[in-house]
């Protein structure tokens, strides 16, 4: 089952958690050794870090960092040390460290198309 993002808002007000599996017999990608450790510290420093999380319509505040992922409601973010965004079915969004995605314009390119996608029409 699929919500908006205005439906989450709501059910998040409401102080109602959403759970879903996570992990499948072959999810690549929730791979933990592949995964970089992460500072929310650090990244609310980053402007592409800030502008990805405006587009996204959250705030700081809704944004949780646990086992080196980002909980971004509907989306978990990992950085990886490979230069490739990929995003599954479980919304596991996987893009290389925020300084990879910021020097190289095809990469950031990339993830705006993937954030693009995931934002209901």
């Amino acid at each position: 089952m699929t919500i908006t993002k205005r439906q989450f808002s709501q059910l998040q007000a409401m102080g109602i958690d959403l759970w879903q599996l996570k992990k499948t017999g072959n999810d690549v990608i929730t791979d933990k050794a592949n995964h970089l450790d992460i500072e929310l510290v650090s990244l609310l420093k980053t402007p592409l870090f800030l502008d990805v999380i405006t587009s996204l319509e959250l705030s700081v505040g809704e944004i949780t960092c646990h086992d080196n992922k980002l909980s971004l409601g509907l989306l978990t973010w990992y950085f990886s040390a490979n230069e490739e965004i990929a995003i599954d079915q479980h919304n596991h969004l996987v893009t290389p460290s925020l300084s990879t995605l910021k020097n190289s314009p095809q990469l950031k390119r990339t993830l705006w198309q993937k954030l693009q996608e995931l934002s209901p029409s």
